[in-house]
């Protein structure tokens, strides 16, 4: 399985074309790290330090949470789990209210999944805390910058 973009011949573009090989999550499209959003030409690859299979590579797949951990809705879930006869969003909106209860059940069940991600070397090694603000800034970024009109 194909778990890495490598740029050959300065531009990236052989690892896009089709190769003999089941991919699994491949490497995304536009050829940008996803925690980030910069492109590969404007990465500095990988080293032997992040491992031989890394070495070279300007992106790498990894995994992460789709949301920051939520111990307030991992401990209301965890409860509802435990006392609830019904459905757990059932129990945690008779007991929290609509709002808070869709809430926690929606944040409990994101903070505990995991999502696949390519990133680059700078973005790979940020912790949950750190890799989530980057991610979220980069986002807004781009929503701030789609949203200004056009002169």
């Amino acid at each position: 399985m194909n778990t890495q973009i490598e740029k050959k011949n300065g531009t990236g573009e052989d690892n896009l074309k089709p190769k003999p090989v089941i991919i699994i999550n491949p490497p995304p499209a536009d050829r940008k790290c996803e925690c980030c959003r910069r492109h590969i030409s404007e990465l500095q690859p990988f080293d032997k330090t992040y491992g031989d299979h890394c070495n070279g590579k300007y992106l790498v797949k990894t995994f992460q949470r789709d949301a920051p951990y939520n111990k307030e809705a991992e401990k209301a879930v965890d409860e509802a789990m435990k006392y609830c006869t019904g459905t757990v969003d059932d129990w945690l909106v008779a007991k929290y209210g609509k709002e808070k209860g869709d809430y926690l059940c929606f944040m409990g069940q994101l903070s505990s999944t995991f999502g696949r991600s390519w990133e680059c070397r700078d973005c790979i090694i940020l912790d949950e805390d750190e890799y989530f603000e980057k991610l979220y800034s980069q986002h807004n970024n781009q929503t701030e910058a789609q949203e200004k009109p056009q002169k």
